[in-house]
């Protein structure tokens, strides 16, 4: 199959030639075609794209895209100019990612089968063999979340070319204006694809099991700084909007809204509520203006989320001191620690709240096939599942003691009760989330 990427970027050369740098060979390989869109200030990615196609006797298209626009704007003039393109697929990808050769070589085989969408998967969710739908309500239900990252969705130019498209009327009805403010849409492409999949005579979408990690992110990538500074008009307005003004078939969509990555421990949790309060991104105007989508973002009260937006920083600071601390220290910790989890077993001690932070997060990370279950020293009282992993008492997993690595997910006065658990029942490999 012949696929074309489109990358667009701005002002991040150095990342540019880094992600080429790592790419370029098995990209070649695959026979995969590039094609960036550039809105940059000066002329350092179009050296950066020439030196590349020198060194590796490529091919990488360069095209030139107006400063000026926001991304959604961007996008749309892509899809725009790809319609005269002869590609069987389009792929948007973020100038700061490389997709796996695994995964390119996957793709491009079941490309074959002739799929209007293909969906990545995204890390640790769903189900590990592939799936196929006709059904564009099925679709929007399992793949909303997942094609708000740019970079998971591949589609055949059989939608550009086929399907019926009014670009002013998409645009207007979905992006609004032309500024980085809160009218601004953020999640065009979503829009897009469930629009478009609809004036299909017969559409078919396969959403890739979740087997392997197929992406690769460029170290020199400032992570969360865009997404920071425009968290609530991004997460809080445009994605629960952009749902919402889908058309009437597809079904259900306030709870598609309520299970996107927004909840708890998610972005709208408490933690991260009170971190927005302190850096100045969340305040009572800020409450104000976007609080009647909370009900679908945070599963904090109302209440709570007015508390949190008036009391003075200084306030905050000292009373949520432990709280920021804590927050810092488990996930820096659970990096390192995933340094130790590759290829193994994966047991998690504990079905609290960092518990379930702990499988988010290790989900998000390719970690997701790894975990056999969830632990507890007694299961009166507890859940029964935690993340949709069973949870049993610590007993049930010691017939494999000596082959789990046993991650303790708990503050440190109740991890040292769990330790001396394990100890007892000779787990051979465990660490705790706080490190005592």
């Amino acid at each position: 199959m012949n696929i074309l990427m489109c990358i667009p970027t701005r002002n991040r050369a150095e990342m540019v030639k880094e992600v080429l740098e790592y790419e370029m060979e098995y990209y070649k390989r695959c026979g995969v075609s590039l094609c960036y869109y550039d809105s940059s200030d000066g002329e350092e990615t179009w050296k950066v794209i020439e030196e590349i196609n020198s060194k590796y006797s490529a091919d990488i298209q360069y095209r030139r895209s107006d400063p000026a626009l926001c991304l959604d704007y961007k996008l749309i003039e892509i899809l725009k100019d790809m319609e005269k393109e002869d590609y069987d697929y389009l792929w948007l990808i973020n100038d700061s990612i490389s997709i796996k050769e695994e995964m390119l070589e996957y793709v491009s085989g079941i490309s074959e089968g002739g799929y209007d969408l293909i969906r990545l998967p995204l890390a640790g969710k769903g189900a590990a063999e592939d799936v196929v739908t006709t059904d564009p309500n099925e679709w929007f239900h399992e793949c909303s979340q997942g094609m708000a990252h740019m970079a998971s969705t591949v589609m055949n130019f059989s939608l550009l070319r086929q399907a019926r498209h009014d670009w002013d009327w998409l645009r207007e009805k979905y992006v609004g204006n032309n500024e980085l403010d809160d009218n601004h849409g953020y999640f065009f492409m979503v829009a897009f694809y469930l629009e478009q999949i609809l004036k299909l005579e017969h559409f078919t979408g396969i959403f890739i099991g979740n087997r392997i990690k197929w992406r690769r992110d460029s170290p020199l990538k400032k992570r969360q700084i865009y997404w920071r500074d425009y968290v609530f008009q991004a997460w809080a307005r445009s994605y629960p909007e952009t749902i919402l003004k889908l058309p009437k078939c597809y079904t259900d969509k306030e709870d598609v809204i309520r299970k996107s990555d927004n909840l708890s421990p998610g972005r709208f949790s408490r933690s991260m509520l009170i971190h927005y309060r302190l850096s100045g991104l969340y305040s009572y105007s800020v409450y104000k203006k976007y609080r009647k989508y909370f009900e679908y973002i945070t599963r904090e009260a109302l209440k709570s989320c007015f508390v949190l937006a008036v009391l003075p920083q200084a306030f905050l600071r000292w009373k949520y001191a432990n709280l920021l601390a804590v927050e810092e220290e488990w996930q820096e910790n659970l990096n390192r620690i995933e340094e130790q989890i590759k290829g193994k077993k994966i047991l998690i001690y504990g079905a609290g709240l960092y518990g379930e932070k702990v499988i988010q997060k290790l989900k998000s990370d390719g970690y997701g096939n790894q975990m056999i279950g969830v632990a507890v020293t007694e299961t009166k009282g507890n859940v029964s599942e935690l993340e949709k992993i069973p949870v049993h008492d610590i007993d049930y997993f010691v017939r494999e003691k000596e082959e789990i690595f046993t991650i303790v997910c708990a503050l440190p006065a109740a991890a040292d009760e769990m330790k001396k658990e394990l100890k007892k029942r000779k787990f051979k490999y465990s660490v705790t989330l706080f490190g005592v």
